[in-house]
């Protein structure tokens, strides 16, 4: 018996956000799920870390209709002290965005179909458990696979590596984001479509998720304080104090008061939260 999708039509929107490094195909994955091109891919040399693209796409199905945000993610190996600060304000306004949108339905790690690397390791950690505290859902993407005879075993062939690199999942999907030259790869095209609309429907079946981004943002303060520790990082403790205020009051826009509240407790090594 076919399966029959609900209409949610009347719904609100779901709150969908793929992440994943430069390269992986995630503007392709997102004209793939709208069926048409809304996302330019990026030209650039080195990605805006955790910059975000807004998109409203209606599934075909179920008629959900969805608010997915195309992040840039992290790109680099080993991020220094002013791209990973940057990286956590921006982190922390796109948690606030959301908060105000109903929450966070579900993640899409969106990966080419190759070796897990440690920027991909980084990048499941930033979003998977500091930003929705292991709380949402997250699927997985392989993209670039329409030279496999079958996209479906790439999995099967590694799935014990991406477990034992300690990314886990809900649910995956092996696809190509390209139609190829003369539409060589159309019909793994289409079927590729067809699974990623399958894993959104049952994605936005759930409840939506509200991030603590108060207490969330706090904790990753006190981690960053602790990373940036005069001898560990190449500053003294007042530069890291003058880094962290300006982080907090012209990123984040925190009150300048409230700001040095967070760092004098921070820096007290006082429970938060």
């Amino acid at each position: 018996m076919a399966f029959v999708h609900a209409d949610h039509s009347d719904a609100a929107p779901a709150n969908i956000i793929i992440f994943g490094q430069m390269g992986a195909g995630k503007s392709s994955l997102v004209n793939l799920i709208a069926g048409k091109k809304l996302a330019k891919a990026s030209s650039s040399a080195t990605s805006c870390t955790l910059d975000s693209t807004k998109y409203k796409i209606r599934l075909p199905d179920s008629q959900r209709e969805i608010n997915i945000y195309d992040t840039a993610g992290l790109d680099e190996p080993n991020m220094n002290n002013a791209t990973y600060l940057d990286a956590v304000a921006k982190a922390h306004k796109l948690i606030f965005s959301l908060q105000g949108e109903g929450g966070v339905h579900g993640l899409i790690f969106c990966l080419r179909g190759d070796r897990i690397t440690n920027t991909v390791q980084r990048n499941y950690n930033l979003f998977y458990d500091f930003l929705c505290q292991k709380q949402v859902p997250i699927s997985l993407v392989f993209t670039g696979l329409e030279n496999e005879r079958d996209m479906d075993k790439w999995w099967t062939k590694n799935q014990a590596h991406v477990e034992k690199s300690g990314i886990a999942s809900v649910a995956h999907a092996c696809i190509t984001t390209i139609k190829g030259r003369d539409n060589a790869y159309e019909k793994k095209y289409l079927e590729s479509q067809k699974k990623v609309h399958e894993m959104l429907n049952k994605l936005v079946c759930g409840d939506a998720y509200s991030v603590d981004a108060d207490g969330w943002f706090a904790r990753v303060c006190q981690k960053l304080w602790q990373m940036f520790a005069p001898g560990k990082a190449p500053w003294t403790a007042e530069k890291r104090h003058e880094k962290m205020m300006q982080v907090l009051t012209k990123r984040c826009k925190l009150q300048k008061e409230d700001a040095t509240q967070l760092l004098r407790r921070i820096e007290e090594k006082v429970e938060l939260y």
